[in-house]
């Protein structure tokens, strides 16, 4: 068995797929998260009664070991078909997906999966890490090339000592805790450009009179909208949630939320017909890869630091949990840090 220890900073899809494999190879792990919840932009936002999908709306798949994962996740009742109309929407004009797409989303959340996940896991959340240590080796240690601590901006310096930290965050993040450690993951975050995301959630007193439950809006601010209330295991008042094209959300990203709110609305209200009875909006700074490629991680043999994520490889839940997954194999296969 190994028992090496591992920190993972990022608990979304990418991070909580990586600890699960390394957990199954015999490391030893912890995984931090600032967060309340676990799953990243896999998740959900819950008001009295009823809630949305504000970030991933939902997952298809592709790759094999994925589909392997989703029949886990399908035993587990924690994913579910969504069987919901979706049609491209052009100024009031319905036009059917000659396409036919197999959907995917958590139930009775989508953050369901993550949640799963974690369950086995060492996972502490509410707790921001804001700087990496590096220690160097002591003489006789079998990690030759040191062990990391971990600075919180909730507790301070972390007691742990670890043999190899992963980044599991989007690359703007990992950027600032790379700091000077590593060229080579500076430059890996350097070269990626992340697109926000402005997201509406809103609720109606009276179901939407939509003859669709998603759309792939065009020419418009919106580029989608979705019935989340539509969606296995959700509430049944009647929700939606719009999500503004990248294009629109880079142009306002500086608004304040007040600023974005009225937009959002009047954007709404201009597809709908119908104005919101309560609503909520939020900026998904990193939304989306600008380039998708075909890159699940990037390791740093020397200071033993690693990164993977969606922003690697593309942003879809498939393409997080595929790279957190291969970078935790890899990890596996070289068989001790010492020998990285």
């Amino acid at each position: 068995m190994n028992q090496q220890r591992i920190a993972i900073i990022g608990a979304g899809i990418s991070g909580l797929a990586c600890a699960a494999e390394l957990v199954k190879s015999g490391f030893e792990v912890s995984v931090f998260d600032k967060s309340r919840g676990v799953g990243g932009r896999m998740s959900h936002r819950y008001f009295q009664e009823w809630g949305a999908d504000h970030g991933a709306q939902y997952f298809t798949v592709k790759d094999e070991r994925f589909s392997d994962e989703l029949k886990k996740w399908q035993a587990a009742g924690v994913v579910e078909a969504w069987n919901g109309k979706i049609v491209s929407f052009d100024h009031g004009n319905v036009t059917d997906l000659k396409k036919e797409t197999h959907r995917y989303v958590g139930v009775p959340t989508m953050s369901a999966p993550a949640k799963y996940l974690a369950e086995s896991l060492n996972v502490s959340l509410l707790n921001t890490i804001t700087e990496l240590k590096h220690q160097k080796p002591q003489r006789g240690s079998k990690n030759k090339n040191g062990t990391w601590q971990l600075v919180s901006k909730e507790h301070g310096l972390l007691p742990q000592e670890f043999d190899h930290v992963v980044l599991a965050i989007p690359s703007p993040q990992a950027k600032v805790l790379i700091g000077e450690h590593s060229d080579q993951l500076t430059e890996t975050c350097d070269q990626v450009v992340m697109l926000p995301c402005w997201t509406l959630m809103a609720y109606l007193k009276n179901p939407l009179n939509l003859l669709f439950d998603g759309a792939f809006v065009e020419n418009h601010l919106f580029s989608w909208m979705a019935r989340d209330s539509n969606k296995p295991g959700r509430s049944p008042y009647e929700s939606w949630v719009a999500q503004a094209s990248s294009a629109w959300s880079l142009e306002h990203i500086d608004l304040s939320q007040t600023e974005a709110e009225m937009l959002l609305l009047e954007g709404f209200k201009e597809l709908t017909g119908v104005e919101c009875d309560l609503y909520q909006t939020h900026l998904w700074r990193y939304s989306r890869l600008e380039t998708p490629s075909e890159t699940n991680f990037v390791l740093d043999t020397y200071m033993n630091m690693s990164v993977c994520g969606d922003w690697l490889r593309n942003s879809t839940v498939e393409g997080a949990w595929m790279s957190g997954h291969a970078l935790a194999q890899r990890l596996s296969l070289m068989g001790s840090i010492d020998t990285l």
